[in-house]
């Protein structure tokens, strides 16, 4: 089998390795700059349960997964198949909403869009390969997006495991989260005493 080289790679792909290999310190400096557009508490606080909520659907998500091990289909995943990345989405949109500027919010609409798109078309190839056949029937009645009420035919009832959670690193997400909020309202609230005092 013959490995391609970076210059064989088509463009998507070279993007991906890109966003991959940078995506932490990418990550840091967005979470930087995002920060710096908030300074308005009552904005804060719409914001804020966004941002929760989208970590609590990742928490769900994770307590479930076991990542190539079986075809999770239990918890959020006999409603949706890409519970982690609603999550996520829902995640960053609570800070971006913060910041209360349409643009930087649409902005990271658009890319994010794209990120998953990315993400995710990947990640469904390597799924239909590992856990074929019953994957495609799991698509076959689970879109990939669109949360279904009903759930798959299939789905297994299992309650949300802690360790699991652990195990896919939820907790240490959620944990940074609150940190990172406190520290936001911190800073709003010198602001706010900077803005009064002088």
């Amino acid at each position: 089998m013959s490995v391609q080289s970076g210059t064989d790679l088509p463009l998507e792909e070279k993007i991906r390795r890109k966003v991959t290999w940078y995506r932490v310190p990418l990550m840091a400096i967005a979470t930087v700059l995002v920060v710096g557009f908030i300074y308005d508490a009552r904005w804060f606080w719409y914001g804020a349960p966004v941002a929760i909520f989208g970590e609590l659907i990742q928490m769900w998500a994770g307590s479930q997964l076991h990542k190539d091990q079986h075809l999770t289909i239990s918890g959020p995943y006999s409603h949706v198949r890409n519970p982690m990345y609603t999550g996520r989405f829902f995640f960053g949109l609570g800070f971006f909403i913060m910041t209360r500027n349409p643009y930087l919010i649409a902005g990271y609409v658009i890319v994010f869009a794209a990120y998953a798109h990315m993400r995710v078309k990947r990640e469904e190839s390597r799924l239909q390969v590992i856990f074929a056949p019953d994957y495609q029937h799991y698509c076959s009645e689970i879109h990939r997006w669109l949360p279904r009420f009903k759930p798959y035919s299939r789905s297994e009832s299992k309650n949300a495991s802690w360790a699991q959670m652990c195990v896919n690193h939820e907790q240490i997400n959620m944990l940074g989260l609150l940190l990172v909020l406190a520290a936001v309202y911190v800073r709003i609230e010198k602001l706010t005493m900077w803005h009064w005092k002088f």
